[in-house]
């Protein structure tokens, strides 16, 4: 493997992504179309030599199989996410759409493929989650459950053209992951809502009782378990949870966050019931998985503790504050 194509590459994850690949001395092609990332994520990335970077949709097929020409690898991680506030059949047409380009791609190059799903899959299936698992989707009606359809149709496709065609495909469930890079909205996940929200001297929203588990997962771990399945063939065809093992409640991250600020208590948060939310939003009460399969096929455990996630963290949005604050000086 001696090139490796990213979409989704300016965003969160990708941007990361794209950092590690080039420090394993790899060369990258990425490609974004900035809706959601930035090309502030990728500036180190942009002066380095082995890095190409082209603004593209990651479902436009053909521009893809140019761009990605000569790839040895595909990393898909271009997608959007819940539609909390709204849109979501944009949600579903494009994660279903950039799935089967990046699908299409990788079989006309003859390309490894890695894929980014989500434990939004799972929906309220019992905990711990295991790959061979059921999944309990609520029903249409909530539009929340628009995105853990779509990437439940981009495993099914990945799978079905694995088994009939020879995709080479490894699929990655991922749960809750945070850190540098992220985007700072409820896109980014509770970790960042909650930092944005105390920097600004604002209240952290909760919602529900706050008391739903969950595991959070530091980015850096993260991206070490996709270069372990770039580089594990014997994980293609297979569907992996890549996550933290140690549950939490929210109101528990919520303390840890307010924590290493250095705020004492009480909890400076509000309680948003979820009959207030938009789109029949429904919640799943508690989201662990089962992580034997990444330590048996990968080798792969999470290492960085939320502790230590939540500092460097914490680093980040002091530095994006700081930086926000001498562009509007």
């Amino acid at each position: 493997m001696k090139r490796v194509g990213v979409t989704g590459a300016a965003g969160f994850i990708g941007s990361h992504m794209c950092s590690r690949l080039l420090d394993e001395g790899l060369e990258v092609v990425g490609i974004d179309d900035l809706s959601m990332g930035s090309l502030g994520n990728i500036g180190s990335c942009l002066e380095r030599p082995g890095f190409a970077f082209e603004v593209l949709d990651a479902a436009r097929r053909r521009s893809l199989r140019t761009v990605f020409d000569g790839c040895d690898a595909i990393v898909h991680l271009a997608a959007l996410k819940i539609p909390r506030y709204g849109g979501a059949l944009r949600t579903l047409e494009s994660n279903v759409a950039s799935a089967n380009a990046a699908c299409a791609v990788a079989l006309a190059i003859d390309a490894d493929l890695v894929i980014a799903s989500t434990s939004d899959v799972y929906g309220n299936a019992p905990t711990p989650l295991r790959e061979d698992g059921p999944v309990l989707l609520g029903p249409p009606t909530t539009r929340r459950w628009a995105y853990a359809v779509s990437k439940l149709y981009d495993e099914h496709v990945a799978l079905a053209l694995a088994e009939e065609r020879g995709l080479r495909a490894t699929i990655l469930r991922l749960f809750n992951v945070y850190g540098p890079n992220n985007h700072v909205s409820w896109w980014g996940g509770p970790v960042v809502t909650f930092y944005e929200a105390l920097l600004r001297d604002e209240l952290i929203e909760i919602h529900g009782d706050g008391r739903q588990t969950r595991t959070f997962t530091y980015v850096e771990d993260t991206v070490e378990a996709f270069v372990r399945a770039l580089r594990s063939p014997e994980a293609r065809g297979e569907v992996i949870n890549v996550g933290a093992s140690s549950p939490i409640t929210i109101l528990e991250l919520a303390g840890l966050v307010q924590a290493t600020l250095g705020i004492p208590q009480p909890l400076r948060a509000r309680f948003v019931p979820y009959e207030a939310l938009p789109g029949r939003y429904q919640d799943v009460r508690h989201r662990v998985p089962d992580v034997s399969k990444a330590q048996r096929l990968l080798g792969f455990s999470a290492k960085v503790s939320l502790e230590d996630g939540l500092r460097r963290s914490l680093d980040w949005h002091r530095s994006l504050l700081e930086r926000q604050g001498v562009a509007q000086g």
